[in-house]
């Protein structure tokens, strides 16, 4: 009987065990199924994580250069220092003499002991907590030059080694700043162009980087027969500008010293070719470094109402009331649809009133009848105001819009602002008036040196070009020349030239006149707003123009608040000359106003 239980006993407990047993299998069995079949792809990422490494390859940014040749904008190796602590048997020495040569890299030449020793001690407890650390692999520092690395590799250190770091290089220093843009580093920690044709071409300059993946062993070392796969880096393209670097050289000169002898705020310069709307030139002063940039910004030293660094460009993307400078736009709608002729004559005897506002002449005098011609010499406001008027809103609108103004040209920098010119249909009569010579409307300084390569070029508008081509490995894409569309007829255009020629030989501008050219242009000095009134002492001054008979450049000048004088004849004028007087050498333009002098008998 006791047998008999006993062995029922013992078969029970060989049942539970054989279904413990079975359950256990079963459950491995789904567990197994689960991680195989069905989370196969998550295991599999995990186990490459775990025995694969992926390193970026970095590809090389494109050159920018200039018209002329000369590079611009490049790309230099620098490099990026790591470390393998697991490789590292020496680590405090190697920590304190590492730590020694990177302080001698930091410190200026005039530091004192204490600075050198504060900078050692911060390096090397750095180095050791990483030496000590479990760490397979760390960066110990960014952007090492070469000689710094060669000074590196000289003390033979274990464990440590470098990659390769490209580093943006800018060889002519500051030139070109506003044009170029810079690159900084993103929110992601990616490099990236900001600014300029740097961060209006990003995308084809940056290139598409490649890959390297290796298959590694617990450690992290990497497998000598393990897979191994490169996808090597696509550079980026490389950009062509118009810029001529000796005439972009020239006007930054010229235009820092002219900011500085006015006491401007700031100033702008465009050198263009009216014919192809290619920009020869184009500078902004105060300027920026774009290889050692900040985002602070200071009030200059020399002048309390000048910022030591603008990375703005503001030949592009500032607008202001450009003043009379606009007449020409609306002396040449009338002319062009035969509301006058240069020898029409209107009345000036006084002051006048348009929608209960009064207008008068920036020097408060008046000519009794005068000329459209005059009109332009003594930059009249109330014969603008009256030949606006004569125009009508809609037509003036219409031109004012043909010619550019309220809109983008589409050059290829960032930034590029639109301006202001209202719907018609809000304008009452003195802002007819006031729109007519060149105040109640904002533009660039791009926009109107861009109108009036209109009247220079027989016409037409054309779209500013910075880009001459785009080289990549493959091929050179050409950037064309774009007609935006015609504006006046070719008739309007002589007509408009002979008339700013004489504007500038019987004008305000006539003391700083070159005497050896004709030139064709206008001033502007435009009160600026402050606190919804226009304030006389705070002034832009303008000058924009081009050689009458060859056409070779025109320009524009704009100084913002120039504190020596606020009229643009004693300030844009004379920078203005100064500038065309050396770019006619440059060019090798002969005289064409010859000068009869009386010879001895």
């Amino acid at each position: 009987m006791n047998r008999s239980r006993e062995k029922k006993n013992s078969t029970w407990r060989i049942s539970v065990i054989q279904g413990v047993f079975i359950l256990v299998c079963l459950l491995f069995i789904a567990r197994l199924f689960q991680i195989q079949v069905l989370q196969h792809k998550q295991y599999k990422a995990m186990a490459s994580e775990q025995y694969w490494t992926l390193y970026d390859l970095p590809a090389r940014r494109g050159d920018i250069l200039s018209n002329d040749g000369f590079v611009l904008a490049t790309t230099q190796n620098h490099f990026l220092l790591f470390s393998e602590p697991q490789k590292i048997l020496k680590k405090d020495e190697t920590a304190k003499v590492l730590s020694e040569l990177m302080a001698s890299f930091k410190v200026e030449k005039d530091a004192k002991p204490e600075e050198i020793d504060e900078i050692k001690t911060q390096y090397q407890e750095r180095f050791q907590g990483i030496f000590k650390s479990n760490l397979v692999w760390a960066i110990l520092e960014h952007n090492l030059t070469p000689p710094q690395k060669e000074e590196i590799e000289k003390l033979s250190l274990e464990g440590i080694g470098f990659e390769v770091e490209p580093v943006r290089y800018y060889p002519e220093g500051n030139l070109s700043a506003h044009i170029l843009g810079f690159v900084a580093s993103n929110e992601k920690g990616e490099k990236q162009g900001y600014f300029g044709i740097e961060g209006q071409l990003d995308g084809d300059l940056k290139g598409k980087p490649g890959r390297i993946i290796e298959e590694k062993d617990a450690l992290g070392t990497p497998i000598l027969v393990g897979g191994h796969k490169r996808v090597d880096p696509i550079n980026g393209r490389s950009v062509v500008l118009t810029i001529n670097r000796s005439v972009q050289y020239l006007v930054e000169k010229t235009l820092k010293d002219g900011v500085e002898r006015y006491d401007a705020a700031s100033g702008s310069v465009i050198v263009m070719d009216p014919f192809t709307g290619e920009i020869v030139a184009l500078a902004n002063y105060p300027t920026f470094d774009p290889a050692n940039f900040t985002d602070d910004v200071k009030e200059s030293t020399e002048s309390p109402h000048r910022k030591s660094i603008e990375k703005r460009n503001l030949a592009i993307s500032e607008t202001y009331e450009p003043g009379s400078v606009l007449k020409p736009l609306t002396v040449s709608a009338a002319i062009d649809l035969k509301k006058v002729t240069p020898q029409t004559t209107f009345e000036d005897n006084g002051p006048v009133n348009y929608s209960g506002y009064t207008i008068d002449n920036w020097d408060g005098k008046h000519h009794g009848t005068q000329t459209i011609i005059q009109l332009l010499q003594k930059s009249n406001n109330i014969g603008a105001a009256w030949v606006g008027h004569l125009v009508g809103e809609k037509d003036l609108y219409t031109y004012f819009s043909k010619f550019g103004m309220g809109s983008r040209h589409g050059i290829d920098l960032e930034g590029e602002d639109t301006g202001i010119l209202r719907d018609y249909k809000t304008w009452t009569d003195i802002d007819l008036a006031n729109i007519a010579f060149g105040q109640g409307i904002s533009a660039t300084p791009l926009q109107v040196l861009t109108a009036f390569n209109v009247m220079a070029n027989g016409g037409n508008l054309i779209q500013p070009k910075i880009i001459s081509r785009i080289i990549d490995e493959e091929k050179v894409i050409e950037v064309p020349l774009k007609t935006v569309r015609r504006v006046i007829s070719k008739e309007t255009s002589d007509t408009m030239v002979d008339m700013l020629t004489q504007a500038v030989e019987g004008g305000e501008s006539k003391y700083f006149n070159l005497k050896e050219y004709k030139i064709a242009g206008k001033t502007g000095t435009a009160q600026i707003p402050i606190g919804g009134k226009y304030d006389p002492r705070k002034t832009n001054a303008t000058f924009v123009g081009f050689l009458t008979n060859t056409k070779k450049f025109s320009m524009i000048v704009r100084l913002d608040r120039p504190e020596t004088s606020v009229y643009a004849a004693e300030t844009a004028v004379p920078l203005w000359m100064s500038i065309a007087a050396e770019l006619v050498k440059y060019y090798g333009i002969a005289p064409d106003n010859i000068i009869q002098t009386e010879l001895e008998p």
